[in-house]
């Protein structure tokens, strides 16, 4: 087992290289799941698929009325012209023509919210018209028993899948919840479990998000209980953790109503 200092070191010389290679970032969208297993839109209505103008896929979302799509604050502050960003319902296959295409109306980043912490890491998109798809409920002050160390949820994304590989169509991962100590070296000891959420993989597995699946759900109980905010962002095994901002936290800073 690596130590505290010897895995931020270790975590700091891999993002160096990958820096060099121009495949890290600090805060830039997260990619798609690591590991895990296939699924569809089917399965998960309120996955939405951000998009670049030019059809790169660039973060996740979660709709959460028919006109409001939750996602990362990272994501928005990272865009070049957010209000140019495309969101995208119903597609599986990000090679496929499916689903719904909405723009952007508006956007809202929590008031709160520190990049260089990812700290309240959540943001409201509005779009142009309604989606036709089946909204999630957002989990409120009163939803605390869904964010149990040791229970599960389920992330989803379109984001890499490696290093090296960029995603193709959506994949979800079940993630085990656990302290956010067990989350290092993508948490800080000063941090707290009121704002974050740690989504750590079974043994012998290696699931994860990674880069592309910023702003996706961490789902449980029927609700978005989290934002993917950080964590594998290297898409290897060295590190296979997840970080979201945990939704409960921030639901009332981006006026979104609790279930």
């Amino acid at each position: 087992m690596f130590t505290l200092n010897r895995r931020r070191a270790a975590a700091a010389l891999t993002a160096s290289l990958l820096a060099a290679a121009g495949l890290a970032t600090t805060a830039t969208p997260a990619a798609a799941i690591h590991g895990g297993q296939n699924t569809t839109v089917v399965d998960h209505p309120y996955a939405m698929l951000i998009e670049t103008p030019d059809g790169e896929q660039f973060c996740g979302g979660t709709l959460v009325a028919p006109t409001k799509v939750l996602t990362a604050a990272h994501c928005i502050k990272d865009a070049a012209a957010p209000l140019d960003l495309l969101v995208i319902g119903g597609r599986t296959d990000m090679g496929s023509t499916k689903g719904t295409v909405r723009q952007v109306a508006s956007v809202k980043v929590h008031p709160k919210f520190v990049q260089s912490t990812l700290t309240y890491d959540a943001a409201v998109i509005t779009l142009s018209s309604p989606m036709p798809y089946a909204p999630l409920p957002v989990a409120g002050s009163k939803d605390s028993a869904l964010y149990s160390f040791g229970k599960t949820a389920k992330t989803v994304g379109w984001g890499r899948t490696g290093t090296d590989t960029s995603g193709t169509r959506l994949k979800s991962a079940v993630l085990t919840l656990a302290p956010l100590k067990s989350c290092e070296p993508f948490t800080d000891p000063t941090e707290s479990d009121a704002q974050k959420v740690c989504g750590v993989t079974a043994a012998g597995a290696h699931d994860s998000i990674c880069r592309g699946d910023s702003g996706g759900p961490l789902v449980a109980g029927g609700k978005v209980i989290g934002v993917v905010s950080t964590g594998n962002k290297f898409c290897d095994d060295q590190f296979p953790v997840s970080v979201f901002t945990r939704v409960s936290a921030v639901a009332s800073g981006l006026g979104l109503p609790t279930a």
